[in-house]
């Protein structure tokens, strides 16, 4: 499994702009492949949640790392690189960012204060958990928290949008900028499929009835 990189900002931008391809059988070792709306391609093993699994803990994924040692965690280097213009740091150590320039492709909303963001998961811990997360090892658990090889895996949005949305999937929450919703869709699935995630049926049903704009 790779080791997270500085290679969000540009990709970012560009899937804002761009279509995005789905990448097949893919398995968590190997997060690479930039999606695109491919009906053809679109697959996920459709399966209900476990009965009897034990409760979902969040201390199990450990955020945020920091895993090039330059003092900048996972939360820092999402802020800086989803930025539309330099950020500025709370103190003279570029650690922790203070000012940028975000758009929240939730609610379309323009944010400059780091504080008021959130770093979301698009597909929630919870819900990675509960989909087949619940076999992975720590580590496994702590890369996909924090992985930064796919730029839609961690989107910086404002905290209301987050809260909102909590863990649940797009078959009862879906972000209120309907613009977004192919990309959202899109990326959802190439992260399950990346990370060899299961979907439940209405999940499906969800994400291809948000996959129809893709056409439009």
């Amino acid at each position: 499994m790779s080791v997270p990189t500085k290679t969000h900002a540009a990709q970012y931008l560009g899937l804002l702009l761009l279509p995005l391809l789905v990448a097949c059988g893919s398995t968590p070792t190997a997060p690479t492949a930039s999606p695109a709306p491919s009906p053809a391609a679109r697959s996920l093993t459709i399966a209900p949640v476990p009965a009897g699994l034990a409760p979902y803990n969040r201390d199990d994924w450990k955020l945020w790392d920091d895993a090039d040692g330059d003092c900048q965690d996972t939360r820092a280097e999402v802020l800086i690189e989803e930025s539309l213009m330099p950020v500025l740091f709370r103190d003279p150590r570029p650690c922790v960012v203070d000012t940028g320039r975000w758009v929240d492709p939730y609610t379309n909303q323009t944010v400059t204060v780091a504080g008021d963001l959130d770093i979301d998961h698009l597909v929630p811990l919870a819900n990675a958990y509960r989909s087949g997360g619940w076999r992975w090892t720590p580590l496994e658990k702590e890369r996909y928290a924090n992985d930064l090889s796919y730029p839609l895996h961690l989107i910086a949005v404002t905290a209301s949008a987050n809260r909102s949305k909590g863990d649940q999937g797009p078959e009862s929450w879906r972000p209120p900028n309907t613009a977004f919703w192919c990309r959202y869709a899109t990326a959802w699935i190439h992260v399950k499929q990346t990370w060899a995630l299961t979907a439940t049926q209405p999940e499906w049903q969800a994400l291809e009835a948000m996959s129809a704009s893709c056409a439009t």
